[in-house]
């Protein structure tokens, strides 16, 4: 039997992922994170939590998910990963969002969007899935005119990008808005 190492039982919970799986994947994850060590493991632990939070998030476990986005964020910073510290943070922003904890919100979207406007290498996907979150707290706020500018520049990124999934939402979120 090949030895259960952390990158093993993390390619094992994506596969559970994938197959639709949560608590084994929750499982591998853990398992792998209570292997890994730290040092020259932190990108690997950064991972294994960003996974965690996601399947957590799954399971229907906001703050649990929400404290593993956070871990992973952390890491993301401690080794200098821009865009994952953008992209998990904005995750956690969502969360907050959901559970209408506005003000939190606004500060992890408005970082998010500061890391991924100031980084060359930046998806326009992931651009356009945090000015998506923005623009919903900011509807959530009653500040419609702010939420339009924000569809309309998220509209702009999914079209560029070929989601026409998020143009569509785009426009029908800025024509709700324009009675407003």
């Amino acid at each position: 039997m090949e030895p259960r190492t952390p990158e093993s039982l993390l390619e094992q919970g994506r596969n559970a992922k994938s197959e639709r799986r949560p608590e084994d994947a929750r499982n591998a994850f853990r398992e792998a994170l209570a292997e890994c060590h730290g040092g020259e493991d932190e990108p690997l632990r950064a991972t294994l939590y960003e996974e965690l939070a996601y399947v957590d998030r799954t399971l229907g476990d906001q703050e649990t998910s929400q404290q593993h986005y956070r871990k992973a964020s952390e890491i993301y910073r401690e080794i200098d990963n821009p865009l994952k510290t953008a992209h998990t943070i904005r995750h956690a922003a969502d969360i907050l969002r959901e559970q209408s904890k506005r003000e939190e919100a606004a500060l992890l979207y408005a970082e998010a969007l500061e890391i991924y406007r100031n980084h060359q290498e930046t998806p326009p996907l992931d651009l356009a899935n945090a000015i998506r979150g923005f623009a919903l707290l900011k509807e959530d706020q009653k500040d419609f005119s702010q939420a339009v500018c924000l569809w309309q520049e998220a509209g702009k990124l999914y079209e560029l990008t070929g989601i026409a999934e998020g143009v569509g939402e785009a426009k029908m979120r800025i024509g709700l808005l324009a009675g407003q």
